[in-house]
């Protein structure tokens, strides 16, 4: 676990302590549920359909959000998902995605010239999944921006998966913006410098796949039979 997960975990369960009544969120599709047991507020399933899951994470987006006019501000989100795979159904993947929004801005000195104060922004996320309850497959995959005046879409995808049993998707952030002003003998306390950075519509999307009852399987291989069976008699002699 390198430094950055240690201090979002740190301050996730100083949070948790502070307040320990919330109401989990949870979605439930045809293929699989999902519990956000530590959201602070209900996630919303945006689509679902042909085996394509989205859900929009209210609260990572409310949190992964600071903004300074002047000195330093900072923000985090911890997410810990868990998925119970339903019967008759797979999950062959999923990802992680959204867009960095920036906004870096110096104040200038009154008569238009580049002032003398500074903004900064950084963002972190750290995204993975693990079997439960111990065990990891998808490991630690990071997105990162420094100094972002913009915006950055960004994806962590899983690849091609075949997952029948239960999983925990695992969801870290830290974002640190900081602004200070512009001085000048004129204005001696300053003129208010600005940075702020975001994450814009994050997304979970699961890939999921009906699984063929066993019975289905021994019709496929009798079908496959009998075809074999026919073109053997259509054969010439």
């Amino acid at each position: 676990m390198n430094t950055m997960t240690r201090l979002l975990v740190t301050a996730a369960l100083a949070l948790a302590s502070v307040s320990t009544a919330h109401a989990t969120a949870r979605i439930d599709t045809a293929a699989f549920s999902i519990v956000n047991q530590w959201g602070d507020s209900p996630d919303v399933l945006l689509s679902n359909g042909n085996g394509v899951t989205r859900i929009g994470l209210t609260s990572a987006a409310d949190s992964l959000d600071a903004f300074t006019s002047r000195y330093q501000e900072g923000n985090f989100y911890a997410g810990l998902f868990e998925v119970t795979v339903h019967a008759g159904y797979r999950v062959t993947g999923f990802s992680f995605s959204g867009t960095f929004a920036g906004v870096l801005d110096v104040a200038p000195n009154p008569n238009g010239t580049p002032g003398n104060g500074f903004a900064f922004n950084s963002g972190n996320i750290e995204f993975s999944a693990g079997s439960r309850p111990h065990g990891v497959f998808y490991g630690e995959h990071t997105q990162r921006v420094d100094m972002l005046d913009g915006a950055l879409p960004f994806t962590m995808s899983s690849g091609q998966l075949s997952l029948t049993t239960d999983f925990n998707l695992s969801l870290q952030g830290l974002i640190l913006v900081s602004a200070y002003p512009t001085v000048t003998s004129q204005y001696p306390s300053g003129i208010d410098s600005f940075a702020s950075l975001r994450v814009v519509n994050p997304v979970f999307t699961i890939y999921t796949m009906a699984v063929p009852e066993p019975e289905t399987y021994g019709m496929l291989l009798a079908g496959i039979a009998v075809i074999g069976l026919v073109r053997r008699r259509r054969r010439p002699a």
